[in-house]
């Protein structure tokens, strides 16, 4: 760090006598001190050590009255070349005596050292304290004085306010370093203070918009509970006069077979086919509305066994293998959900086989804490702008006309899937066929 002051050797006298005056210069001063007097000096100082000749001189100044002085040092703050100490005579008729002098100037410069030079007991020291209230930066030297002692008393004071001023500029320094802080920490509290009432109003948002969506969650709890109890009486309603709708025109395409000519039987066989679809699509609806209801019954299925049941129970076509290509796991899992996404997939696969000779593949591997199943056919394949739309209810490819399909079957595969920590989707390539996939944690 640059020092704001340097040394300081200017020495201030006040003193009526010319002779006291030119001691001090001679004493101080390194172009007038005399060798003896040096030697003498530093042998007192230094001892017997060998230290350098040159004579570490003091700036001398004068005054020979109190008004004088006091003068002198309002003009050295004037050029900011301030004395370090005074020397001060106490008697000084017919103007201020020393403790009045001493007085005044530090009222205008308190930071100065002084020495009171007496050779009578003008003040007893007691009384000099309660005048100046000032003992820290004021010593006596008495008269006759010694030149090995003001030399002492010089260097000491000259160093003594030396450091008080490096003191005061590091307090200064301080202060500063504290004022800047302070304005540094008052600027961040503020934004805290802005910040914590900024999140204060943001949890009360938070906590209105959670009471809101508790409030819509219940009520959407309720729509969807009437939802299905609606889809319930609904099913249960529809379904009856179904059947007895595909009763009656099954009697009728029976009982009235010689009747009818050959559009009359596609029309009977028509009807009895749309009876027959709407009430798949009933139950299909049913089923997928239960899914998700109620915590599943898990328990250890062997796959292998439910695939070789489930194959014997599509029966596919004789121009369509089914291969499972390595062991499948056993499972913890409901049995039914995974018999349903099987049976869906395997299904579907050979509902839309449009080659002579089908084939379709089971396989299974396992993948970063998952179990994937594939079921790969190659059948007519399933263009990529599809693939969402597939796994959404009532969406199919072909019209029901030509493929007996309810539309939902890919649906339930999707949200079995999702209920039971997994996920299902579908990569395919236009006329090589499709590979459906679907995972569950191990």
């Amino acid at each position: 760090m640059k020092e704001k002051y340097q040394r300081n050797r200017r020495v201030l006298v006040i003193d009526d006598s010319e002779s006291i005056h030119e001691d001090f210069r001679a004493i101080l001063e390194s172009n007038n001190a005399d060798t003896a007097v040096l030697d003498e000096v530093k042998a007192a100082i230094f001892g017997e050590i060998s230290y350098s000749s040159e004579q570490i001189g003091f700036e001398i100044d004068s005054a020979l009255q109190g008004q004088e002085g006091l003068q002198k040092v309002k003009q050295s703050l004037q050029e900011n070349r301030p004395y370090a100490m005074a020397f001060v005579d106490v008697r000084m008729p017919p103007g201020w005596d020393g403790v009045d002098t001493i007085k005044r100037i530090w009222q205008e410069y308190p930071e100065l050292q002084v020495v009171i030079c007496t050779a009578y007991s003008d003040y007893k020291w007691n009384d000099i304290v309660a005048k100046l209230e000032q003992t820290e930066r004021l010593l006596i030297l008495k008269k006759p004085f010694d030149n090995v002692e003001v030399y002492q008393l010089a260097s000491a004071l000259t160093e003594k306010w030396y450091l008080a001023r490096q003191a005061s500029l590091k307090m200064e320094q301080l202060e500063q370093l504290v004022r800047e802080r302070t304005e540094g920490l008052k600027e961040t509290n503020g934004q805290l203070k802005q910040e914590i009432a900024e999140r204060e109003h943001a949890e009360e948002e938070l906590a209105k918009l959670n009471e809101d969506l508790r409030s819509t969650i219940q009520k959407l709890e309720r729509a969807n509970k009437e939802l299905k109890e609606f889809a319930h009486i609904a099913a249960h309603d529809l379904k009856s006069p179904l059947r007895a709708i595909g009763t009656l025109a099954d009697w009728i395409s029976t009982d009235y077979a010689d009747k009818f000519d050959e559009q009359g039987k596609e029309r009977v066989k028509l009807l009895l086919t749309r009876a027959k679809q709407m009430s798949a699509l009933i139950d299909d609806i049913l089923q997928y509305s239960r899914l998700g209801q109620s915590n599943p019954n898990k328990q250890q299925v062997d796959l292998n066994t439910i695939l070789t049941e489930l194959i014997e129970e599509i029966n596919p076509p004789e121009n369509i293998e089914v291969i499972v290509e390595n062991e499948l796991p056993t499972i913890m899992c409901e049995k039914t959900h995974i018999i349903q996404v099987f049976r869906n997939l395997l299904c579907n696969a050979v509902k839309y086989m449009d080659k002579p000779k089908g084939l379709i593949k089971v396989g299974y591997v396992e993948q970063d804490g998952f179990r994937r199943f594939s079921i790969i056919d190659n059948g007519p394949g399933i263009d990529e702008k599809y693939y969402e739309k597939i796994f959404k209810m009532f969406q199919t490819l072909t019209p029901s006309d030509k493929v007996e399909s309810t539309g939902i079957g890919l649906s339930i595969v999707k949200k079995l899937a999702e209920v039971n920590g997994g996920r299902a989707w579908v990569e395919s390539e236009i006329g090589q066929g499709s590979s459906f996939f679907f995972t569950l944690p191990k």
